[in-house]
């Protein structure tokens, strides 16, 4: 081991051990399959070089510094640029869509840290997440992690799988992928008597920085293990057939003015409403508040959707796609449209045939019973295709 990996390795031991974490074991609980050797080397070659963090609000918590300090440190002549993609509240569902401008923006990325397992999205969303990050670069290494929530160590006590966990298993085993089972672990840590979930976790899910310090800690047992046999790189396969062959794999945000407004949209340029989560105004909107607004918008692919703030004034819209009779969406999301204003998406079609469509869009005069409104706003339009 390098005299500076050591070190950086020890002081990062000594501070998790200092904010009361067990950290002397090793962490077992994975399954790898393939290998990361393609970002080792990326890594190891030095120069600029890109990881990834995508997931729900968990991503976005703070075992993720020490993580990034120690491929710092492990790769002193690599320069980093770290991609947070975390939205609290979001799935797997709405990640495949995203993932071209949160994760791909900036370029290819080498190192993926991709986990939806507690908010959900089953093989399609995330088969469409691989497929497509795999094909902007096919040399990128993407691991899987399962993370704790109440739920899980429940199934995990009980020996079985959460059903999302084994959607997941299947695009793991699929596109040969390492997979990480941190529920598992806490749930050994509980019954072994080294961890109480209220020292792990102040609601359900979300890691306290003992928690955050445990993650952080098993990422770098893992990946000391993955990189502990440097060896060549092989050869990179094709994309295997999919699994599911109307995955998200061509998925994409569009811009809400691609739309044609027929009457009452507008867009609102720096909205900043008070009492928000998940997001951090001002943000820009297509927006509409009366009934009889309409737009439509005519798109190319096997699925369309919207991707939006919905808060106290959200309204109920109806959609038609290629003249078929209407279909009627209350977009107030209870109980959290009562308490602020947040992201969230609506799928309006996810297994069109392949080939031209078109949606209509209306605001109705109805709205759910605690809804103040008959609003919706609109930050993009969601298209598996293009």
């Amino acid at each position: 081991m390098h005299r500076r990996l050591a070190m950086a390795l020890a002081l990062s031991l000594a501070l998790m051990a200092k904010g009361g974490a067990q950290v002397t074991d090793t962490f077992s609980d994975f399954q790898m399959r393939g290998d990361l050797l393609r970002s080792y080397a990326r890594f190891e070659a030095g120069g600029p070089v890109r990881v990834a963090f995508m997931g729900g609000s968990v991503t976005t918590q703070s075992w993720r510094e020490p993580v990034m300090a120690a491929l710092k440190a492990r790769f002193p002549k690599a320069q980093f640029d770290f991609i947070m993609a975390g939205v609290g509240g979001t799935d797997a569902n709405l990640g495949a869509f995203r993932l071209p401008r949160d994760v791909f923006s900036r370029g290819k990325v080498d190192l993926f840290f991709l986990e939806f397992a507690v908010n959900g999205g089953g093989v399609r969303a995330m088969e469409g997440i691989v497929r497509q990050a795999k094909r902007l670069n096919p040399d990128i290494d993407i691991l899987l992690t399962y993370f704790a929530s109440t739920p899980h160590v429940a199934d995990a006590d009980q020996g079985t799988i959460p059903g999302i966990v084994r959607d997941h298993e299947q695009v793991a085993e699929h596109y040969a992928l390492p997979s990480l089972f941190f529920y598992r672990e806490v749930a050994r840590y509980i019954k072994e008597g080294r961890l109480k979930w209220t020292e792990f976790s102040g609601d359900v899910v979300h890691p306290t920085q003992r928690g955050c310090d445990l993650y952080a800690q098993w990422y770098r047992s893992f990946l000391d293990q993955a990189w502990s046999k440097p060896g060549p790189t092989k050869v990179t396969a094709a994309l295997p057939a999919p699994l599911d062959p109307l995955c998200y794999d061509h998925g994409q945000l569009v811009a809400p003015s691609a739309a044609t407004v027929v009457r009452g949209f507008a867009m609102h340029t720096g909205w900043a409403p008070e009492k928000t989560c998940n997001f951090a105004p001002p943000v820009d909107v297509l927006e509409a508040t009366e009934p009889e607004a309409e737009l439509t918008y005519g798109f190319g692919g096997t699925a369309i959707g919207l991707y939006l703030i919905a808060g106290f004034d959200a309204g109920t819209i109806t959609y038609s796609i290629d003249g078929a009779a209407p279909k009627t969406v209350d977009l107030y999301d209870e109980p959290w449209c009562g308490m602020f204003h947040r992201p969230v998406h609506r799928l309006l079609a996810e297994d069109l045939a392949a080939g031209a469509h078109r949606v209509t869009i209306k605001m109705t005069a109805t709205h759910h019973a605690k809804s103040t409104g008959t609003a919706m706003r609109i930050l993009s339009l969601m298209v598996n295709g293009g």
